[in-house]
């Protein structure tokens, strides 16, 4: 099929998706917040920072949606959203059991990439950052 007719099948997410979508990211950055402080003795000097510029990241793919500074299309917006949805409320969830301040930075660095990937479209980068997020939420 022709990159134009690809494109014909393409949707934006709707305006519900996107404030499901910033705020799935900005709960998850309340959530590496929140871990930050729980295991604040636990953490390097260089893990908080890694910690801070997870949460700035997350709130920062959050408003380039809502200003649609980003819009991704999909050929199947509406299952995509659910993916994402899902796993942000996942990984957010976890974080309250989890630990291991590595696997914690694991999954923050992994919803940063998951944003990241969203917000330019990249289908198989999502898909990878899925994967890879259910099978650290699971650890």
């Amino acid at each position: 099929m022709s990159r134009f007719l690809l494109n014909l099948f393409m949707e934006d997410f709707t305006p519900t998706q996107i404030l499901d979508i910033t705020r799935g990211y900005c709960e998850m950055a309340r959530a590496l917040n929140e871990y930050q402080v729980h295991h604040w003795l636990e953490l390097s000097h260089e893990q908080q920072l890694d910690l801070n510029a997870y949460q700035n990241s997350l709130l920062n793919r959050s408003q380039d949606l809502q200003t649609h500074v980003a819009r991704p299309a999909f050929t199947n917006a509406i299952d995509i959203a659910t993916q994402i949805l899902e796993a942000t409320t996942e990984a957010q969830t976890s974080l309250t059991r989890i630990g291991d301040p590595v696997i914690a930075l694991n999954v923050g660095a992994i919803t940063v990439a998951l944003a990241a990937y969203v917000a330019r479209a990249n289908l198989r980068g999502i898909q990878t950052a899925l994967r890879e997020l259910e099978d650290l939420v699971k650890a």
